[in-house]
């Protein structure tokens, strides 16, 4: 399965629900694929080098090599999970560009019999990442549930479902404290909530790679809420939502949920 993860208004911990979903997936062999145009966090959090990965991998899209194992490009992270790790800004968004005009195909290919979990980071409407998430299996959009964050969802949802070439099933993830049912944002909103995870310290620092991951760390509260999650996606038929309304151009969509507060 292939599965974006990515949020539209601040950081409510993408990149840690992307290594969570990864490291907690009932089958083996998940990767993580750090694509947000912002520059990866992965390589400075586990001590490691940046290549090879996602500007190796997006080469090789440019020069061909989409039949290549999408294995070559990924680093082992202490939490038992396979990485493509990003590059530092400014050069992500060329090599994100790239891998999202001609690695599509690698990326579905290696999602076949496996999860492959890509950090889009925050989906602004200019974001190079935006073909990379319409062309998931499953767009989780993590975002905290106060009412200036589920607005920030709302005002945005036909937008991003009118994406061209949208194929994806947008689901949402609530993050931390949630003032309000998971209903209520479902009905406000217009998407599924797919789970909820929950403020972890101990979780979110093994995630960063700022603890080892000691014993039982797989039943730390972030790591249990995204098995709950994982397990959801895995066993769940998808289903894409209907955009509300009548349908609009992309671009007239996206332009009037930029202007909206």
């Amino acid at each position: 399965m292939l599965v974006a993860i990515g949020s539209v208004k601040g950081s409510p911990g993408v990149t840690s629900l992307a290594v969570a979903l990864a490291a907690r997936w009932p089958t083996p062999g998940a990767v993580v694929v750090e694509a947000d145009p912002a520059g990866g966090d992965l390589a400075f959090r586990f001590g490691h080098h940046r290549e090879p990965g996602l500007s190796e991998l997006a080469a090789d899209t440019r020069a061909g090599g989409v039949g290549r194992d999408l294995a070559a490009y990924t680093q082992p992270l202490t939490v038992g999970v396979d990485a493509v790790l990003a590059p530092a800004e400014p050069e992500a968004v060329p090599a994100v560009r790239l891998l999202a005009a001609r690695g599509v195909g690698l990326l579905r290919a290696a999602a076949i019999n496996r999860l492959v979990a890509v950090d889009v980071g925050r989906l602004a409407w200019q974001s190079p990442a935006l073909p990379l998430a319409a062309a998931a299996d499953v767009l989780l959009l993590v975002t905290r549930a106060w009412p200036d964050a589920v607005d920030a969802v709302q005002v945005r949802r036909d937008a991003l479902l009118a994406l061209p070439g949208m194929r994806a099933s947008v689901r949402l993830v609530l993050a931390g404290d949630v003032p309000c049912p998971a209903r209520e944002v479902e009905r406000v909103v217009g998407l599924p909530v797919a789970g909820r995870v929950p403020d972890d310290r101990r979780g979110a620092a093994v995630l960063s790679g700022r603890a080892r991951p000691g014993l039982g760390w797989t039943r730390l509260e972030f790591l249990r809420a995204a098995r709950a999650v994982a397990t959801a996606l895995h066993t769940e038929p998808v289903h894409r939502p209907a955009p509300a309304g009548a349908p609009v151009a992309p671009a007239r969509v996206a332009a009037e949920a930029v202007r909206r507060p």
